[in-house]
């Protein structure tokens, strides 16, 4: 436990996997708690995920109830013959009035915890709530899956150390995750190699 005493330790392994793309995410639009739609390109990726999914030992999906987030783990779930569970708690950010509006520069500071979106929660009161509830999931065995947004691995990343980085989460990327104390080594599921961190990732963050 650390900083608001949240938890930093996790017991098990996990997979994490971000919605596929949204139209917001295509046109660079706010979405927040927006319930946007998967685009074809979304979709796609969706399946994708999942194949590469199959055959992992995973045994419980659970996802946010935004329908990016729970689209997305339906379609892996069909392939690995799990249901899905949503939580709320696994929600992405609430951005308030500037949901559904086009990107505006401030977004760096949100994550810094340097700014509040007016009617929507602060990047603390974001990662309050959605740091317990991954916990609270993995708690329960190794190899949970959970899909939801980019927003929760910025939650992360603040108070726990990733190796190698990823300061950026592109869509329908499934990752494994071997936590040690508190460190994340991170892999690439269906890769053959782990990847180097940011110079790999070229899709920017948006949420």
């Amino acid at each position: 436990m650390t900083e608001h005493n949240l938890p930093t330790v996790f017991d098990h392994p996990f997979f994490f996997l971000r919605h596929g793309e949204t139209g917001h995410n295509q046109r660079r639009i706010f979405q927040g708690q927006t319930d946007s739609q998967l685009n074809e390109t979304g979709l796609a990726q969706a399946e994708a995920a999942a194949v590469k999914l199959v055959g992992q030992p995973i045994v419980e999906i659970v996802a946010s109830p935004l329908s990016r987030a729970r689209i997305t783990a339906e379609r892996v779930g069909s392939a690995l013959g799990l249901p899905v569970e949503t939580d709320d708690d696994l929600m992405e950010c609430h951005l308030g009035i500037y949901q559904n509006k086009p990107y505006e520069p401030w977004l760096a500071d949100y994550w810094d915890g340097n700014y509040a979106p007016e009617g929507g929660e602060d990047f603390y009161q974001f990662r309050d709530r959605v740091l317990p509830a991954m916990h609270r999931i993995v708690s329960r065995g190794p190899n949970r899956l959970i899909v939801a947004h980019g927003g929760l691995w910025y939650a992360a990343r603040s108070l726990i150390a990733l190796e190698p980085d990823l300061p950026r989460m592109p869509n329908a990327m499934p990752l494994f995750v071997r936590p040690e104390g508190e460190r994340w080594n991170v892999s690439l599921v269906g890769e053959d190699e782990r990847f180097a961190g940011e110079g790999q990732i070229k899709i920017g963050q948006s949420i």
